[in-house]
């Protein structure tokens, strides 16, 4: 026999969830890369729904509340590969991609959509035609990249992502070409936590 959680209880989940995710963005922030594997744990936690496991929004029953969208529309009929939720920063040292945060166009930044718009929305369009959602970033970083597990096959399109540049961003120094520093993909989740972190402070300002 199994025991039901009281409302009080999940608030509380919730509220830890929060926690870990503004702990983990600040240890992200001082150069902890790696940290953003945890994220994807905590959003999947708070946002993701299986026929086996409810999400904790869910639970709660706020999974109606409206979502930032940082990212730029892609244009699916174009042959060029498109990014919307990391972004490139080139300096003497190298180039890497990085979580521009609340850093992006004014038009973006107060930008809200419901749940399934954010979630299932296309955030990246490599040179092969592979389309990434927010869904299936987290759950290849969650669930086979670290987060939770690790699958020792990994999908090939977000192999292609996260290893091989299957973008296919170069830069150029001393003409020499040069590959990035990293990849998009834990750059990305940590835009994505920080959209689901300005998402639950405006509805829960009482756990923030």
């Amino acid at each position: 026999m199994k025991v039901l959680q009281t409302e009080e209880e999940l608030k509380s989940h919730l509220k830890e969830q929060i926690q870990f995710l503004i702990r983990s963005s600040k240890s992200y922030d001082e150069g902890f890369e790696d940290e953003a594997k945890r994220l994807a744990v905590v959003i999947r936690v708070l946002v993701h729904d299986t026929s086996q496991s409810t999400s904790l929004l869910k639970l709660l029953k706020k999974k109606d509340i409206l979502f930032y969208d940082t990212t730029v529309d892609l244009h699916q009929n174009t042959l060029l590969h498109q990014g919307g939720l990391a972004y490139m920063r080139i300096s003497s040292n190298g180039a890497k991609y990085y979580a521009p945060l609340d850093d992006v166009p004014p038009y973006r930044a107060n930008n809200k959509v419901p749940f399934d718009d954010w979630w299932n929305k296309t955030v990246y369009l490599d040179l092969n035609r592979n389309q990434f959602t927010r869904k299936s970033l987290v759950l290849a970083v969650s669930n086979t990249d670290g987060g939770a597990h690790v699958d020792p096959r990994l999908n090939k399109a977000y192999a292609g992502l996260s290893r091989f540049n299957s973008l296919g961003w170069k830069f150029f120094k001393n003409e020499v070409e040069k590959d990035f520093k990293n990849g998009p993909e834990l750059p990305s989740i940590r835009q994505i936590a920080h959209e689901v972190l300005k998402s639950l402070a405006d509805k829960f300002p009482e756990h923030f």
